[in-house]
């Protein structure tokens, strides 16, 4: 009791006015949620999108380099090839030249495409001054006999078979290996080599000697640099990734088919391929099946259409799916033109 006689007024919530707080607060931590949400599957979303675009741009990227490239190497289109293509190893080798060959999927299924290249590391060439079977180079590191290998300048390149490593050269010897060499000595194209199978003792020497000439040289000196590098073929397909879902492998085969490396996995969520190619001088675009087999050294163009759709990885399933609860898909084209076939000037 105060002693002044007056009394403390004491203030406080009444329950309604508690309640009506509770309430207001409630109002604002439900809008405030909502919001969250809402930013939350918008972003879920946008995400799934960005990796759809990502690996559609990895997937083209990586693809065109190698359909680009398809059929070249460091040196020139003039390539010979001295391996013996009767044996199936040398069969391999047949249709190096055309660049490009592609399977369609039946029934639907996705297409495949191989590509042959030439454009890894190199080994530089230090003599080769008389057409005998040894190639003088500046190192053997990283190759064994049996090897298939391309030996360029700027005027020929000639595939062949290694058949021994003698010391700081690289020996193409005929008559042994699988699938071997027809002959020994080198051509300047595949007409000549092609005429004289038995021949043993003139042909083309890549760093002829200019003091004293080897009189088996066919030529005179090309005065450009001299490599050996290892040809390849590239197949890109798509398959199962142990996960539940697809994705687009890179896989490359080379020694005649001999040497297959574990296919590298490229961009995952691709669920379809379609590939179609374009014939020098025709109107439009045709699938595998329509090219004949003399007519894929002419294909100068190739139209690619890859579907990817959303895969969760991080993310919840809800964020990779929209209208109707459907997964998020996007296809896209693109055409890519071949830069070194005959007709590709």
């Amino acid at each position: 009791m105060n002693t002044n006689g007056t009394h403390r007024v004491q203030a406080g919530f009444t329950l309604v006015e508690l309640m009506v707080a509770l309430l207001l607060g409630l109002l604002v931590i439900g809008a405030a949620g909502s919001l969250f949400l809402s930013n939350r599957r918008v972003y879920g979303s946008t995400e799934a999108v960005n990796r759809i675009q990502e690996n559609q741009r990895t997937a083209f990227e990586l693809m065109a380099r190698d359909i680009r490239e398809a059929g070249g190497n460091p040196c020139t289109r003039n390539v010979v090839n001295m391996l013996d293509v009767s044996k199936p190893s040398g069969s391999y080798w047949t249709d190096w030249g055309n660049g490009v060959s592609g399977t369609e999927g039946t029934g639907g299924a996705p297409d495949s495409i191989t590509l042959s290249l030439a454009n890894g590391a190199s080994i530089a060439v230090t003599s080769n001054d008389d057409p005998s079977a040894n190639i003088g180079v500046a190192s053997t590191a990283g190759l064994s006999t049996g090897d298939i290998l391309m030996v360029c300048n700027a005027e020929v390149a000639a595939i062949f078979q290694v058949t021994g490593l003698p010391s700081g050269s690289i020996q193409h010897n005929s008559g042994s290996g699988d699938p071997g060499n027809l002959e020994k000595p080198f051509q300047l194209d595949q007409k000549t080599f092609d005429s004289n199978p038995s021949g043993n003792a003139s042909g083309y020497c890549y760093l002829p000697n200019t003091a004293s000439p080897n009189p088996n040289c066919l030529n005179q000196p090309s005065n450009s640099p001299t490599q050996v590098i290892k040809p390849v073929a590239v197949r890109w397909y798509l398959a199962g990734n142990g996960r539940g879902g697809t994705s687009l492998y890179r896989q490359e085969i080379g020694n005649g088919g001999k040497s297959v490396q574990t296919p590298g996995e490229i961009a995952e969520g691709v669920t379809d391929m379609q590939i179609a190619y374009k014939i020098d001088g025709a109107n439009s675009f045709v699938a595998a099946t329509a090219v004949a087999p003399d007519q894929w050294k002419q294909v100068i163009a190739v139209s690619l259409v890859l579907t990817v759709e959303a895969v969760s990885g991080a993310m919840s399933n809800s964020d990779t799916r929209g209208t109707g609860g459907a997964v998020m898909a996007r296809s896209l084209t693109d055409v890519i033109t071949l830069r070194n076939h005959v007709s590709v000037q």
